[in-house]
């Protein structure tokens, strides 16, 4: 690649930063990792670049060629991208064979920089799409090479670069393998030490079997032994098997075999009694705190309740707060809860308890525990609730308030900026109102992200009030056509009513708020749209209602997304929100303020691109205006 190439490519690169520097409402971070992909990419046509120079005809008698030669470690000095091959975590090296015929032999590293051939044939080593070595064949001096050889060549290396592939990911298994194998044994080790500690405090445990009985064996090595084993986990030392033969009977090879064959599956069986023992820990541990926070739990909630409340008298007629225990106590159960007695239930004043009643009263006991439980659970949830709904206004609040603050100076931006391109100010350079108007036009665009949020947290707050009027829906449309016509015009895209559309509807609703609604969906429309056109119809349903469609031509909209779209700050695809911008409260805004005047806003789309969307605005001919719909639970 040639200087002017490789500059031209880079300024197209850097190309991007301009884009992002006019994109004011892309985010910190996406922007950061713009600019790594940006840099990673720079560094690669550089290092491209350096190795075409270095490979080039013209530079040959400075560089010779190597017969094969490959980088066993990535280059440190560039950003690492992503890659599917192994790992490589060795220091540099590189290395290389030359095949004369007969054999392969490798060549010493200090003659990789001395090697004399004149390259004939080159084919490079590719390993992940990143160059690692090359192959170079030299001709015979009475032969020259064809398109046949130069084709064998290129196959030769893709096979060598797949196999050194291969061969990479086979070492970063092994390597893999073998540390897992390590941290097995080194979990294995510190297991049955904190076993052993735990249970004998570093004191080593041992029995000895004499056929009559199993008794203590603390020796910790016996003198008087014919054989022994060891008893191992996972190729670590736990313990060891010591026999003492009978006399006159030594050990045979086979009862060797056999002792080693008992001590293998004793290591086995004793490492499961570990396991077990392990888990029977654990779960007395969990329940343990289970019982502790149920606990804790009920000891909070009795603190919060008065005295009349906790204990209640049943006399076959009616339940009384109970202010005094009854003395004649026939028979009591403990009412339990995740194994914590929380109260009791008792019977007074029956003299003979049967058999049965007490079955009888274990399971009353048995189910008001599991009742109270429940109730005491509910109650909980109520009132973490009841704090989250108070979270929610203040955080609708916060954002009302902030948007009015921030509103007012940003306001003032954009009177100042207008005023200064009027030129009342004094005459204007063409670099300053250029700069003039591109302050204008972003602070438009944070304007309306300000009222987008205004508009919702005055939504949730209950604080957006409607003002119903009569006026014809023909006439609304035609006002948003000539609003959103600029955007469409600029798309080449035909933006219009249908002629079937109905001009004499009329209805009683808030125009101000059905022409945000109605602006929304046709900007939404014109960004997702690249080639084609966006249609308006209206017609009436019935007596009391109307239907308002939007079609258009555009991506189309997933099954699975049709409802998340209305979710706030909820996008189809964060690239394309990237691409076309938006803070994902138009649409929610949009049927929120449908749904206040008794309407209902829904979309349809098969999701192919070209067939586009189609969204649905019904509303009644007299506005049914609504309380403010609370945030639904997600």
């Amino acid at each position: 690649m040639s200087n002017d190439k490789l500059h031209s490519r880079i300024q197209s690169l850097f190309a991007d930063i301009e884009q992002l520097a006019s994109n004011p409402q892309v985010e910190i971070e996406k922007m950061r990792c713009e600019l790594d992909s940006l840099r990673a990419r720079v560094a690669e046509l550089e290092s491209q670049f350096l190795q075409s120079q270095l490979l080039s005809p013209d530079c040959q008698e400075q560089h010779p060629p190597r017969l094969v030669e490959i980088e066993s470690s990535p280059q440190t000095t560039q950003p690492a991208r992503p890659r599917a091959a192994a790992p490589i975590i060795y220091e540099k090296e590189q290395v290389a064979y030359v095949f004369n015929g007969e054999r392969i032999e490798p060549l010493p590293e200090p003659s990789l920089s001395n090697l004399e051939i004149q390259p004939a044939l080159r084919a490079p080593l590719i390993d992940s799409g990143k160059p690692i070595g090359a192959v170079f064949v030299e001709p015979a001096p009475e032969r020259q090479w064809g398109d046949d050889e130069a084709h064998l060549t290129e196959a030769i290396a893709r096979q060598v670069s797949l196999q050194i592939q291969n061969l990479r990911l086979l070492e970063a298994a092994e390597r893999a393998r073998a540390e897992a194998q390590a941290a097995t044994r080194r979990y294995t080790h510190e297991s049955w030490q904190s076993f052993l500690d735990a249970i004998h405090q570093s004191e080593r445990i041992g029995y000895a079997y004499d056929q009559a009985g199993v008794e203590p064996f603390i020796e910790p090595s016996p003198a008087d032994i014919d054989f022994h084993e060891t008893v191992s986990v996972l190729d670590e030392h736990i313990g060891k098997l010591y026999l003492k033969s009978a006399p006159g009977k030594p050990l045979t090879e086979d009862d060797k075999a056999l002792v080693s064959a008992v001590a293998r599956q004793l290591g086995q069986q004793v490492e499961n009694l570990r396991l077990l023992a392990d888990a029977a820990r654990a779960r007395a541990e969990a329940e343990e705190a289970t019982r502790r926070m149920a606990r804790d739990s009920w000891k909070a909630y009795a603190a919060n309740k008065p005295e009349s409340a906790l204990a209640f008298l049943y006399d076959s007629n009616q339940v009384l707060p109970l202010i005094e225990p009854p003395t004649d106590i026939s028979l009591s159960k403990p009412l339990m809860v995740r194994g914590e007695p929380i109260g009791e239930l008792a019977v007074a004043g029956l003299p003979n308890i049967s058999p049965e009643m007490a079955d009888l009263m274990d399971a009353i006991a048995a189910q008001a525990s599991v009742h109270l439980e429940a109730l005491r659970l509910t109650e909980e949830l109520q009132k973490r609730a009841a704090e989250l709904q108070e979270l929610d206004r203040l955080k609708s609040s916060f954002l009302a308030n902030m948007s009015h603050e921030l509103r007012t100076p940003l306001n003032s931006i954009l009177g100042f900026s207008d005023v200064m391109l009027e030129g009342i100010d004094g005459p204007l350079t063409e670099y300053m109102e250029n700069d003039l108007r591109l302050i204008q036009k972003n602070g438009q665009h944070l304007l309306s992200l300000i009222n987008d949020v205004l508009d919702m947290a005055k939504i949730e707050s209950g604080r957006m009030n409607l003002h119903p009027e009569r006026f014809k829906v023909h006439d609304m449309l035609e006002n948003v056509i000539s609003i959103t016509s600029t955007l469409a015009n600029a798309k080449n895209l035909a933006l219009y009513i249908d002629p079937d559309s109905e001009k004499e509807l009329e209805i009683v609703a808030d125009n101000t708020r059905l022409n945000q609604v109605m602006i929304n969906l046709v900007n939404n429309a014109i960004k997702f749209t690249e080639t084609g056109q966006i249609s308006l119809h209206a017609r009436a349903l019935d007596s009391d209602k109307i239907l308002i469609t939007v079609t258009d031509t555009g991506i189309g909209i997933p099954a699975d997304h049709l409802e998340k779209i209305f979710q706030e700050f909820s996008q189809v695809d964060t690239s394309t929100t990237r691409k076309v911008g938006g803070t994902g409260l138009g649409l929610p805004i949009s049927r929120r303020l449908v749904e206040m005047h008794g309407g209902r806003l829904w979309a349809e789309s098969a999701g192919i691109p070209g067939q586009g969307s189609t969204f649905y605005v019904e509303l009644p001919i007299e506005a049914k205006i609504t309380e403010t719909i609370e945030k639904r639970a997600k």
